[in-house]
């Protein structure tokens, strides 16, 4: 499909919500809190109040980030879409990165169009005003936490981080616009922690941080933080909430990156340690108490979710699928389903299909993308991926090609001139092949 038709498929997506027809009546309200860098296992291990209100809601024990860094998967995540439909797949020009189309099909936009008032907290650069996912919000905070230093990959970090990034200064914000906005009808939040990402340059990554500067302390503080927010938004909407807690990727504990073949890298290779992430639906009204989810599922799966949560109509062109059905006990299969996950950015190409307990995993040459190590995995006996139980994909490597198509719908990468640079912010970060962090 050629990218102008592809371009107006999109918009098409959109143009009835705007040309006087009324979408579905609203349903309950949606905060959406996303903890950067937060893998599954740091979830359970140092959450306690987090995981204690999962136990009276809804948990998807074996949710998966469709990209293993943050850019791709947060607009993954709000799209329903994969990082090659979407276009924020770190495509460069230069050194300057691509935003994504208007077009893209974004969870803030439809709820805002359905009559929801919607504000976002942002405290990660790749998701400040450079790029249009703030035009889907009727408030948008991102520059009273973080510079930015646009979409080149370029510049100066501690230009871009400051010492309001915090979780401390993001909660003050959050109950400030609410407490001045009288509740007059159903709202969506999305709130985007750095708390657990910290900065990335060695002994500085957790500088000025209102926490003892250690991974364990970081998810310990946002865990308060997590549950004074529940808190606030379960009173101020009488329950009428749908209260989600993610991450966008995981990160590396002791000998992730050589425990088994390599090569396996931090935020670059989409091993499970870079794929698992939480996902927590805390107590509402409409959310059931006790209920667990552990066949395999995607963070992709989290718009067309809340969109039916919402009681909105989900876009057909959307690959990820809603689980509302699931969390309300109809029959899920996610054994059978391909879940597919990709890196293409920094110098890496590789990717991934999980389907029947199994993983099947292939690098790329970056620069002739030409196919190099395929190796396959038994999730279930080998949940951290040491050994490799073969190259041979057999039915599956078919499969696996038609998953890291376009599936038939795709918007182009959007390239801008950018207004400063940002590679020492993605050094900090760790996007960067120069990463000096060591833990």
């Amino acid at each position: 499909m050629p990218s102008t038709l592809r371009l107006l498929t999109a918009l098409a997506l959109l143009l009835p919500l705007g040309c006087g027809e009324k979408a579905q009546p609203p349903g309950p309200s949606v905060v959406l809190v996303l903890v950067d860098q937060l893998r599954w296992d740091a979830a359970e291990q140092w959450m306690p109040k987090t995981r204690s209100l999962a136990k009276e809601g809804v948990r998807f024990d074996e949710m998966r980030s469709v990209a293993p860094w943050t850019y791709p998967s947060v607009i993954s995540m709000f799209s329903g879409l994969y990082p090659q439909q979407h276009g924020a797949d770190g495509n460069m020009r230069g050194n300057t990165m691509a935003t994504f189309s208007e077009g893209v099909p974004l969870l803030p936009r439809f709820l805002r169009q359905a009559g929801y008032h919607t504000a976002g907290f942002v405290t990660n650069p790749f998701l400040h005003e450079w790029n249009p996912l703030h035009t889907t919000f009727d408030e948008f905070q991102a520059k009273p936490f973080i510079n930015s230093a646009g979409n080149s990959s370029r510049g100066k970090g501690d230009f871009v981080w400051k010492k309001t990034m915090w979780a401390n200064t993001v909660n003050p914000a959050v109950l400030k616009h609410y407490r001045s906005r009288p509740y007059a009808g159903p709202e969506f939040t999305y709130v985007h922690y750095i708390d657990v990402h910290g900065r990335r340059a060695g002994p500085a990554r957790w500088e000025g941080a209102p926490f003892a500067g250690t991974y364990q302390a970081s998810c310990r503080y946002v865990d308060e933080r997590i549950a004074e927010l529940h808190e606030f938004f379960h009173r101020r909407y009488g329950g009428d909430l749908v209260f989600v807690v993610t991450s966008d990727h995981g990160e590396n504990f002791g000998d992730d990156e050589t425990a088994g073949p390599g090569p396996r890298k931090k935020k670059s290779t989409v091993h499970d340690f870079n794929l698992r992430i939480p996902c927590y639906v805390l107590p509402g009204n409409d959310v059931p108490s006790g209920v667990v989810i552990d066949e395999p599922t995607a963070n992709l799966d989290l718009a067309p979710t809340l969109l039916e949560w919402t009681r909105q109509e989900v876009p057909e062109v959307m690959s990820g699928v809603s689980l509302l059905p699931a969390v309300r006990g109809v029959e899920y299969d996610g054994r059978s389903r391909e879940i597919y996950a990709k890196m293409s950015y920094n110098g890496f190409r590789n990717d991934c299909l999980v389907h029947g307990g199994k993983k099947y995993l292939r690098h790329f040459d970056p620069r002739s993308g030409r196919l190099g190590m395929q190796r396959s995995y038994d999730l279930e006996a080998d949940p951290r991926e040491t050994s490799s139980i073969g190259a041979d994909f057999g039915a599956l490597q078919s499969r696996l090609e038609e998953a890291a198509g376009d599936r038939g719908y795709s918007l182009p990468a959007v390239f801008e001139d950018p207004e400063e640079s940002l590679r020492e912010a993605l050094d900090d970060l760790g996007y960067s092949g120069q990463e000096s962090d060591s833990e």
